[in-house]
């Protein structure tokens, strides 16, 4: 994760803000005071987000590691969807 400090942010926003939604790369913004904080695309938070919905269960994550490793062994199945 790529790290900035607070005036330079300050400075070059409008750069930064389009850095960060094209690349999906979050920016860390460090300051004097300590209280920095992290930047990222409304798609990476949503990603996020979902993902710690997702493995919010004990039972739920579960599943998804083993059909995580059922794919990685070669064993997926591919089905259209319509």
């Amino acid at each position: 994760m790529n790290a900035i400090a607070f005036a330079q942010f300050r400075k070059h926003l409008t750069e930064l803000v389009e850095e960060i939604n094209d690349s999906g790369e979050p920016l860390t913004v460090t300051r004097a005071d300590g209280r920095d904080f992290v930047m990222l695309s409304a798609r990476e938070f949503e990603s996020m987000r979902e993902t710690m919905h997702l493995m919010s269960t004990a039972a739920n994550a579960e599943d998804l590691r083993a059909s995580i490793q059922e794919l990685e062994s070669g064993q997926g199945v591919e089905r259209q969807i319509d």
